[in-house]
């Protein structure tokens, strides 16, 4: 009974979405767009779904994205994921703009804590303008990504869209970042996200009874050893050119039982860097030393990798666009001091493409993504639209 109000209520609010956008192809006043923004926003914000569950997250989209007509529409890319192309009158480059669908698992179920509601809305913003006004050159494309919060939605989205002989030749996302001052835009020249990947390494022997513990083969030294090694590294300034960072995610050895000595362990880590060829550097350089543990310590050796993320790397040309466009806007342009540690899946589309991802402002009072107390501001929403409105129809990327 519950799933049956759900989707009347799902259905309602298309309905009402496609009354709202039928009036939003004559010209909306700057104002009463951003005010349906914000209504955009509040009720994707209250039907978070988490990554690979963004079912009725799509039918949300779909409902505004439809009555805009836009030339090309392409549904469950990736999973849930939309893209919808808008051609202008002249000539020109595909120029994408990204933004995520998926909220994040927490104790409360699942929550809009990292703004990924205010993104979505963004960009069905923008489609009600490029959608009225087809005064530019290119193809426009609107990309609305799932999965970003587990890093799978890029890659598969980035895999089919290329089935289907779509490719851009420009790739734009932003995100907001709580502690700096509102609407400021951060620049990153060259990298902008680290890459990292999940290494795991599973030292095998043999168990014994807990009273005689000389009997086993024990992975126990072998896994301390290698995670100090690792955590050594972290300091290494010598054998690499840029920064690198390891991290134990997780140990496990053997089960809960006090009278076994266990036989089996797995150490997990998390290795990361600005530099892809750090990356692999680190990861054979820890791949070396585990397995000449485990043979000095007669141990079977297996390792893994999990979650392999390239660095995320800014285009100038592509960065040049969003500084002019700020810049125009009169805003607070910081340019940041390194990349960000951690990794995105951006990535996977700013291989083919001239790419910029940046960040806006959510100010300096309210808490940081993904903790209980964060708020995301409605007034990037506003920000972020104008500079994307000036990049399309001011300067016209080309």
């Amino acid at each position: 009974m519950k799933r049956v109000i759900i989707l009347k209520f799902i259905g309602f609010i298309i309905l009402n979405f496609t009354g709202i956008m039928a009036n939003s192809q004559n010209k909306i006043p700057a104002g009463q767009l951003f005010n349906e923004m914000k209504k955009m926003r509040q009720v994707l914000h209250n039907s978070p779904e988490y990554s690979h569950k963004e079912e009725q997250t799509a039918k949300i989209l779909l409902g505004y994205l439809e009555p805009t007509k836009p030339d090309y529409l392409h549904k469950n890319i990736g999973g849930y994921g939309v893209v919808a192309g808008y051609k202008g009158k002249g000539n020109g480059p595909s120029v994408m703009f990204r933004c995520e669908m998926d909220a994040i698992k927490t104790e409360m179920g699942f929550e809009h804590l990292c703004g990924h509601d205010g993104h979505m809305a963004i960009l069905l913003g923008l489609s009600q303008i490029v959608s009225e006004n087809r005064d530019f050159d290119g193809t426009v494309w609107l990309l609305f990504q799932p999965a970003e919060e587990i890093g799978e939605g890029a890659s598969m989205m980035a895999k089919e869209l290329k089935e289907l002989g779509i490719k851009f030749d420009y790739a734009f996302a932003l995100h907001n970042h709580p502690g700096y001052p509102l609407n400021s835009i951060i620049i990153h020249e060259g990298v902008y996200a680290a890459g990292s990947v999940g290494m795991e390494v599973r030292f095998k022997g043999s168990p014994s009874h807990a009273a005689y513990p000389e009997q086993a083969v024990s992975p126990y030294n072998a896994i301390v050893s290698t995670a100090d090694y690792m955590k050594s590294l972290n300091t290494d300034k010598e054998s690499f050119k840029d920064f690198i960072l390891g991290t134990v995610v997780n140990i496990t050895l053997g089960e809960i039982n006090y009278g076994v000595t266990p036989g089996e362990g797995y150490l997990r880590m998390t290795l990361r860097s600005f530099a892809d060829e750090d990356l692999d550097k680190l990861c054979s350089m820890m791949e070396r030393f585990a397995k000449a543990k485990g043979e000095e310590d007669k141990l079977e050796v297996t390792i893994a990798y999990f979650d392999r993320f390239p660095a995320t790397v800014n285009d100038n040309s592509a960065n040049s666009m969003v500084e002019a466009a700020a810049k125009s806007a009169g805003l607070e342009i910081i340019y940041a001091k390194e990349p960000t540690r951690g990794s995105d899946d951006f990535c996977f589309f700013a291989f083919d493409s001239l790419s910029s991802f940046f960040d806006i402002g959510n100010g300096t009072d309210g808490e940081d993504i993904h903790r209980s107390g964060y708020k995301f501001s409605d007034q990037i929403m506003e920000t972020a639209l104008n500079i994307y409105r000036t990049m399309i129809y001011n300067f016209k990327v080309r």
